[in-house]
């Protein structure tokens, strides 16, 4: 089974040289979860792409594993912006990262993150994207947010993902989930090939 660790940070630095450690420690691929948020005024959306630019460059400089990049939504040209995450040395990209936000505790006075799990209605944010970029970049394309079923994954599946990520289901539902969504999509592609072999 493939280890892929996931290598969290937004700026280069010094920090990008456990890619290189994870490398070394036997990682098959690297995902960099990119957080940021562009909360300063004069941080213009060039600038905030550029950082992402530089930093998939910079990790890919460190190490000879496949990189993946998870990304959010969020960005105003999102297929040039693959495709400049794929010319800098992307390998795949995961689409997309859901940030946890933050809410006001209304009894204690405070702020704090409220992670609320995903649900199947947010599947059609990645089956979208993943539809329009799907061929026309050199990069394997990951889903994740919103795959709780076998008729999720296939779903992912159909519009071009190369694989489907699961994370809130399996808080959920433990992992034994991962055996039953397993069975839903054999159990879909067997009868869809027996379909077609009777018409």
């Amino acid at each position: 089974m493939p280890v892929i660790p996931s290598l969290n940070g937004h700026t280069p630095g010094g920090w990008t040289r456990y890619a290189k450690h994870f490398e070394e420690a036997g990682a098959d691929a690297i995902e960099l979860n990119v957080y940021f948020l562009a909360a300063d005024p004069d941080d213009t959306s060039a600038a905030v792409e550029q950082r992402y630019v530089d930093l998939v460059a910079a990790v890919r400089r460190e190490v000879k594993v496949p990189v993946a990049v998870k990304v959010s939504p969020y960005f105003s040209a999102m297929a040039n912006m693959a495709a400049r995450l794929a010319r800098a040395g992307a390998s795949g990209l995961v689409l997309f990262n859901r940030f946890v936000q933050p809410d006001i505790m209304l009894e204690e006075l405070e702020v704090a993150p409220h992670l609320v799990l995903s649900t199947s209605d947010e599947l059609r944010l990645a089956l979208r994207w993943i539809a329009i970029l799907q061929g026309r970049l050199d990069v394997s394309l990951a889903a994740t947010g919103g795959a709780h079923t076998a008729e999720d994954v296939l779903k992912l599946l159909l519009a071009g993902a190369d694989c489907v990520m699961l994370a809130s289901s399996l808080l959920r539902k433990g992992p034994a989930h991962v055996s039953a969504v397993l069975r839903g999509v054999e159990a879909w592609m067997t009868s869809g090939s027996t379909s077609r072999s009777r018409s």
